[in-house]
């Protein structure tokens, strides 16, 4: 590390040598980063106060002054059968009607087919349609895939999350249901107990095929929440992008060769810095989390998903960056990786520009960002805890240790004399 010098060699029995664990090794280089880094007022700016003010200057932009959401969610019915009138009825009965501004507003009006229902959004009749197709419902009372497609604005990404969390919570609860009666008329075939149609009328017409907790949704769906981790991973992928010029820096300047003369191998120098960049990244995703909801009252959700989620993504990005750091060979070369990546990240994840439908949307499954967005979308709308955000973690911590793997071979092969 630049200003330090490296780790004596310690002699033993019989004169001879030993180095320290290598685990030893890298947390002591961990610990020097971040006292190097922490010491830069930069990268304080960056990482601690830039996203919060981002997030609160975007979201302010996008929410036209507001905090909470204040939209009109059109249910757009192709289907025309008794079960898709009732989850429009369902939806509709959620409105408030006290004569007060602000919230989710739910419309239901009857289409033909999607370019109508995507009218309704082009018109400004709509923020977001959720789209009923012909044969829905028989699809699903059949057992055959069924999709309910979501049509929102550019401009209102945090809307078109809550209609796609509405229609995700649809398909749910109605496959669950027809997926019970089904159950239990074999059942009752197979056994040949009477079957009440009593029972199963009233469960096929519960009052509560779609349930929204709070339809004015207040601190719930507050479009800090969508842009807040949005802002706050963008400059994550820019301060972990310091990591790469670090240690090139570090290589130009001969400090990382006397270091590596030592006893001290080159992945515990590298997974040191990974460390560092780790426990900085975290640092900075709760700081936001925390600052946002105890100062902007944001309801972020499920706290342990929250924080699972942020253990994941930070880890995702950590590997990113090592990539970063194998592939570069000056420090230019380094930036403008990081740039090209970050934004291009951006834009596939969803942080920009929230498409529900189109190749934006299916991109957005495969970056650690979009994934990231999707869970913390899912929370803060109530439609998911901790357990359900789980294949999400999965994904991103996927993501992470394979960019990481690939990232410390590379670094290794560059830095092997």
């Amino acid at each position: 590390m630049t200003g330090s010098a490296p780790p004596k060699l310690h002699p033993a029995a019989g004169g001879a040598t030993h180095s320290p664990p290598m685990l030893s090794q890298a947390l002591l280089i961990a610990r020097l980063d971040l006292h190097r880094r922490l010491r830069d007022r930069s990268i304080l700016l960056q990482v601690f106060l830039a996203p919060i003010l981002l997030a609160v200057i975007v979201g302010g932009a996008f929410s036209g002054g507001g905090g909470n959401l204040d939209a009109t969610i059109v249910i757009a019915d192709a289907d025309r059968t008794a079960v898709s009138g009732a989850v429009g009825s369902a939806l509709t009965q959620t409105n408030t009607t006290d004569g007060e501004s602000g919230g989710v507003t739910f419309e239901t009006v009857p289409v033909a087919n999607p370019v109508e229902a995507s009218a309704l959004v082009d018109s400004g009749a709509a923020d977001a349609v959720i789209y009923i197709p012909a044969g829905y419902t028989a699809a699903v009372t059949e057992g055959e895939p069924a999709t309910l497609t979501v049509v929102g604005k550019a401009t209102s990404p945090i809307v078109t999350g809550v209609a796609r969390s509405v229609a995700d919570g649809i398909n749910t609860r109605l496959r669950a249901q027809y997926i019970g009666t089904e159950t239990a008329v074999r059942v009752s075939e197979q056994t040949g107990l009477p079957l009440d149609p009593a029972q199963l009328t009233e469960a096929l017409n519960a009052e509560d095929v779609v349930v929204v907790a709070d339809s004015r949704l207040t601190n719930t769906f507050n479009i800090m929440s969508f842009f807040a981790p949005g802002m706050a991973m963008i400059f994550l992928f820019f301060v972990m992008g310091t990591t790469a010029r670090s240690v090139l820096t570090e290589q130009r300047d001969g400090t990382l060769g006397r270091v590596l003369a030592g006893p001290t191998p080159a992945t515990a120098v590298v997974l040191g810095k990974a460390v560092a960049v780790y426990v900085l990244g975290l640092a900075s995703m709760l700081m936001v989390y925390l600052v946002t909801t105890f100062a902007f009252g944001v309801d972020w959700g499920d706290p342990l998903g929250v924080v699972l989620v942020i253990l994941a993504v930070v880890a995702a990005i950590t590997g990113l960056s090592l990539i970063v750091t194998g592939l570069a060979r000056n420090e230019e070369q380094a930036q403008s990786m990081t740039i090209i990546g970050t934004l291009l990240l951006a834009v596939l994840g969803g942080t920009f520009v929230y498409s529900a439908s189109g190749p934006l949307s299916q991109a957005r499954a495969f970056t650690p960002n979009g994934q990231a967005l999707m869970a913390f979308i899912d929370l803060s709308a109530g439609q998911a805890n901790w357990q359900d955000i789980l294949p999400r973690v999965g994904i991103i911590l996927a993501i992470g240790v394979v960019s990481g793997a690939i990232g410390l071979i590379s670094i290794r092969r560059g830095l092997q004399p």
